[in-house]
């Protein structure tokens, strides 16, 4: 599943961008709930409706407890993102005109 993301808007919104953003919508492993990633800054946006609340996922850093369900030791996912779930999800208003394509 390939999703395309309004950069113009997440930058709007608060966003870090550096021109050459990777985002895509990972989740607990756990509870499926879902962040915002951009793989080319290693950022992780904690909160849908406050992009000033992120992390980010560099390897032997600990993840902050998990914002849904609050496990203390988990990972990301993007197994268990579907389009449905994106599309109904926290992030769909940072979805580029809601589309997606699959490989």
């Amino acid at each position: 599943m390939t999703i395309e993301f309004n950069l113009q808007l997440i930058g709007e919104r608060g966003g870090n961008l550096c021109g050459d953003d990777c985002f895509s919508i990972q989740s607990c492993e756990y509870c499926q709930g879902q962040y915002l990633y951009n793989a080319e800054l290693c950022d992780v946006y904690y909160d849908a409706e406050d992009l000033t609340r992120h992390f980010f996922k560099i390897a032997g850093i600990k993840l902050p407890p998990c914002r849904y369900c609050g496990a203390l030791n988990w990972q990301f996912s993007s197994l268990c993102v579907d389009q449905i779930s994106v599309q109904t999800g926290p992030w769909a208003w940072a979805l580029q005109s809601r589309s997606f394509t699959f490989n």
